[in-house]
């Protein structure tokens, strides 16, 4: 796999109120690529999702800045300041344009640049398309309710190649009752992959809901099976 530095005109600050951003395309900022090499026959790394835990309500070390990644499912936001990962979203999202608005809110500009977590996310983003490994290592941050953060935590335990329904999540995070609101909560997530909330299924086994849509779902839920059977062996 290679990675191809390209430039693409960079989103721009326009002030429309005080405490909201909207963006257009005016500058210049770096995109990063992947290439799949399809000759690849590694196979994705045992992953132990619960070895980072989220570093909900942490004290922001630095500046938060962003990045576009694409990847072989389309251009993906990240975020990010020195210490941790905001955001990863797929660019298309719906729901993306109001949550960059709310850490602009709660941390001010979001600059386009890199740092150490984004090209450490750059990388292990390589390593998980290219099939070698699904073990991210990434501190996140994510502010939410109790039950939203208990939920996130949760979805980080689900080992790549399997997949749990919103009542198996329920059942984790000890509210057998809240299945509905393990869907919500799954909804929120702001951080895809790294924490999987793709892995989450209905309970008759449908792909159900996916904020980055239900064909990516498919996708890495297939890219996931294929690559990691062989953790199982050494789990």
């Amino acid at each position: 796999m290679r990675v191809v530095l390209i430039f693409s005109p960079k989103l721009r600050r326009h002030r429309t109120s005080q405490r909201y951003a909207d963006f257009d395309r005016k500058i210049w900022s770096q995109t990063i690529y992947f290439e799949n090499n399809p000759s690849s026959d590694q196979h994705m790394l045992s992953t132990q999702a619960a070895a980072v835990a989220n570093r909900l309500r942490s004290v922001v070390d630095g500046k938060l800045v962003r990045t576009k990644i694409q990847t072989p499912l389309g251009s993906m936001i990240a975020v990010a300041d020195d210490a941790a990962l905001f955001l990863l979203e797929f660019e298309n999202r719906v729901a993306l344009t109001g949550e960059l608005r709310r850490l602009e809110r709660d941390f001010g500009l979001i600059d386009l640049q890199s740092n150490t977590v984004l090209e450490r996310l750059i990388s292990r983003l390589g390593d998980y398309f290219a099939g070698k490994s699904a073990d991210f290592q990434i501190p996140t941050v994510q502010h939410g309710t109790a039950f939203e953060e208990s939920v996130w935590q949760a979805l980080r335990q689900i080992p790549p190649g399997q997949t749990r329904s919103y009542g198996d999540i329920a059942e984790v995070v000890g509210q057998p009752e809240k299945s509905r609101e393990v869907g919500q909560a799954n909804g929120a997530n702001k951080i895809s992959l790294v924490v999987p909330c793709h892995r989450v299924i209905g309970s008759d086994g449908s792909l159900v809901g996916y904020g980055g849509g239900l064909w990516r779902k498919k996708w890495l839920l297939d890219h996931e099976r294929r690559y990691a059977w062989t953790s199982f062996e050494h789990s």
